[in-house]
């Protein structure tokens, strides 16, 4: 059986969580979370995002954001890939970084 769809509201505030697969560290260096927001402050303007707050740990992060032009699977998605694929070619591997999908609240 498949998963159900989101809700999402246009204007929305969300608490979303994401955290490394089996709990590994998916932000190991000072460089990797320095990429992390550095992505997270591209995708700002594009699609619309306001952050309230955030925390980076090691093996997960946190963001209190807003949507206004794009909806909020569309930015996660983006946003974990890129990472993903900036991470496996550093520290030469494949696979899962994140692991299931975003949780958000």
């Amino acid at each position: 059986m498949g998963r159900y769809p989101r809700i999402e509201y246009n204007g929305g505030m969300y608490h979303v969580i994401s955290r490394g697969n089996n709990r590994e560290h998916i932000l190991k260096e000072s460089s990797d979370k320095q990429y992390f927001i550095d992505h997270v402050k591209e995708f700002k303007n594009p699609f619309g995002l306001k952050i309230f707050g955030y925390v980076l740990m090691d093996n997960h992060y946190h963001f209190l954001l807003q949507t206004t032009n794009k909806p909020l699977h569309t930015i996660m998605h983006q946003l974990n890939n890129r990472y993903s694929k900036y991470f496996n070619k550093k520290y030469l591997r494949s696979g899962h970084v994140f692991e299931g999908r975003y949780k958000q609240y």
